[in-house]
């Protein structure tokens, strides 16, 4: 099946449109029904929306510079130094997941 990309403004518009034009519905029902139909279809995309956000992790690289990381690991195990957080860090960093493709979609009442 043929992939169609539009951006969820302009398939809001044309879904509206239609329900207007073919349906016969007012245009606030109309542009209601629309704004419902985007939100369940952008729910129901496996791509996100904002690509540039793709990628991006809830926790930096690097452990934080202060020295509460470091305090709560060395409650848990002793003798822990710099090194050591950075390699306990590197750990927790690379199990961590990307965030879901659904965090960069905006509801169709935030879009300008």
């Amino acid at each position: 099946m043929p992939e169609i990309r539009l951006d969820s403004a302009r398939i809001e518009r044309i879904v509206s449109q239609t329900l207007r034009d073919d349906a016969g519905l007012r245009p606030l029902k109309a542009n209601e029904l629309a704004a419902q139909i985007c939100i369940r279809l952008n729910a129901s995309m496996a791509m996100p929306t904002n690509p540039p956000l793709s990628g991006y992790r809830i926790i930096p690289i690097s452990p934080p510079l202060d020295s509460a990381f470091k305090t709560a690991v060395l409650s848990k195990i002793a003798r822990v130094d710099d090194l050591v957080a950075r390699e306990l860090w590197s750990l927790v960093y690379e199990r961590g997941q990307d965030l879901p493709p659904a965090v960069a979609d905006l509801p169709t009442r935030l879009r300008s």
